[in-house]
């Protein structure tokens, strides 16, 4: 019989197949999150005062414009109102009436030829002559003077296209209303900022408050409690928090049902085990004592303690003995692997010296050569010790042996003993027909045998997953290396008995 172990228990509140969560710590490749209660105020601040800057500097760039707008009109209707004036006054008394308006005004008036001499000048200091031509000729711009960046405008004089009256108007370093805006708008944001900010944080400690009890909640149901899901958790509020708490609990119940059909299943499981243990008990009692008491007489026929026998009796009776003993093997293959599954089988770990068994597995197996061509011999280092079972790698040992000479017709098998780092290592290297890479796959799963095996009808195929789960047992291994026509070499390796200083021995 074969039947596979019990699921291993899970804690409670952890589903099957995952492992708890409790005390691990938190993967590396886990994104950092900002903090939501400092987070939204901050950002909120932060916009609404770039949004003010921006609407600063568009307002104080378009009051700018709007000043050397004005500028420029002063400027023309300085000029023209100027023009007229002068012409109803003697040329006499024109730089006169010039230099008063200048005053008044705050602005530079020039009377100019076309050609850029100065006939009239109430400025505070006279351009060049090639400047004053540019002027006279754009008829209105922008200039440097004595006033600093200033709006000119020309008009002509007596109707005389030779001669022109230039006025320049200073344009204002700043808006004058640049400061009202900029207080203006300095306190409408700090208002308006001020109250985002203040609903942005309650928001935030809502939302921060609701989450952490969530958290708190989930992580409660981590803890050990009588319901393997815990509790559900209570919905505060109808927000997306309230939502991610509503799947949430249809999770959890998802989980609980989950939960309970799997220790149903357990429970079957545990008790299915419990019976095929019960069964194995009964049936290898029932088997082994009719096939002992077969292999007893078996061998009293053999020793001719009843009188001789034929030739042909003894192999008859022979096979009865061997037929005996290889379905004894069957039975006791199929028992210790039952225990292995089932977590029965416990190893009594101690000093084994691997060349001591070795040799002994080696004189035992001779007898299975029989008439064939086939030398065994074991090979390798003298005081290797390992920290095993000396009964279960006596059985590993065995398996192996007894599978190379059961497959080398001709040619030898091989044990050898030695070391491989902080491991004892046995390996048995045969002459045999070898394994394929397809059947190297499978050799160690139960009741998978080699073509070669299968040709034969011999064996069930648990010998090499016997010895795979015995040495995983040891935290050892188990390696082949094999090619088809050449041989197989098979090799142990089993940790290193160390002594009390700590030295390998």
């Amino acid at each position: 019989m074969h039947s596979s172990a019990p699921p291993t228990p899970v804690p409670p509140g952890v589903a099957p197949g995952e492992a708890s969560v409790t005390g691990r710590p938190p993967s590396p490749r886990a994104r950092r999150a900002w903090p939501l209660l400092p987070l939204a105020p901050a950002v909120v601040i932060v916009v609404g005062l770039a949004v003010a800057v921006a609407i600063g500097r568009v307002g104080v760039s378009n009051l700018a414009a709007a000043s050397d707008d004005h500028a420029a009109a002063r400027a023309e209707l300085l000029a023209s109102v100027l023009t007229a004036r002068l012409a109803q006054l003697p040329p006499a008394e024109r730089l006169e009436a010039m230099q008063r308006a200048a005053r008044k005004t705050g602005a530079e008036l020039l009377v100019v030829s076309r050609a850029g001499d100065v006939l009239l000048d109430a400025s505070l200091g006279v351009p060049d002559r090639a400047a004053l031509r540019r002027v006279v000729e754009q008829r209105s711009g922008e200039a440097i003077t004595g006033l600093g960046r200033a709006r000119f405008a020309t008009e002509l004089l007596d109707r005389n296209p030779e001669h022109a009256l230039i006025a320049f108007v200073r344009e204002p370093g700043a808006p004058e209303a640049a400061p009202a805006l900029l207080r203006a708008l300095v306190a409408l944001t700090m208002l308006l900022v001020g109250v985002a900010a203040a609903v942005a944080y309650a928001v935030a400690r809502d939302a921060n408050k609701d989450v952490d009890f969530v958290a708190e909640r989930v992580r409660g149901m981590v803890q050990v409690r009588s319901e393997p899901a815990g509790e559900a958790v209570p919905v505060r509020t109808m927000d997306e928090v309230g939502a991610l708490t509503v799947a949430f609990n249809a999770l959890v119940d998802r989980f609980a049902a989950a939960q309970s059909s799997y220790q149903s299943d357990l429970e079957r499981v545990r008790a299915a085990d419990r019976d095929r243990a019960a069964f194995l008990a009964a049936v290898s009692h029932e088997l082994r004592s009719p096939l002992n008491a077969i292999l007893g007489f078996a061998d009293v026929l053999v020793a001719e303690v009843d009188g001789p026998l034929s030739t042909e009796a003894r192999e008859e009776v022979e096979q009865i003995r061997i037929s005996g003993k290889h379905l004894l093997d069957l039975i006791n293959d199929i028992l210790e692997l039952s225990a292995l599954e089932g977590g029965q089988l416990q190893l009594s770990r101690t000093r084994v010296d691997l060349a001591a068994i070795a040799w002994g597995v080696v004189r035992e197996a001779a007898g299975l050569v029989g008439a064939r061509p086939v030398t065994v011999r074991i090979d390798g280092e003298k005081g290797v010790f390992a920290n095993a079972d000396p009964k279960r790698v006596r059985q590993m040992l065995t398996n192996l042996v007894g599978n190379a000479i059961k497959f080398t017709l001709v040619g030898e098998v091989v044990v050898e003993v030695g070391r491989e780092g902080r491991f004892a290592r046995v390996s048995v290297r045969d002459t045999g027909p070898g394994i394929s890479p397809q059947e190297r796959a499978t050799i160690f799963q139960e009741y998978k045998q080699t073509q070669a095996e299968r040709s034969r009808r011999r064996g069930t195929g648990l010998g090499l997953a016997i010895t795979r789960r015995l040495v995983a047992m040891h935290n050892g291994s188990i390696q082949v290396d094999s090619e088809v026509g050449r041989g197989s070499t098979f090799k142990l390796l089993l940790p290193a008995w160390s002594d009390a200083r700590g030295g390998k021995r």
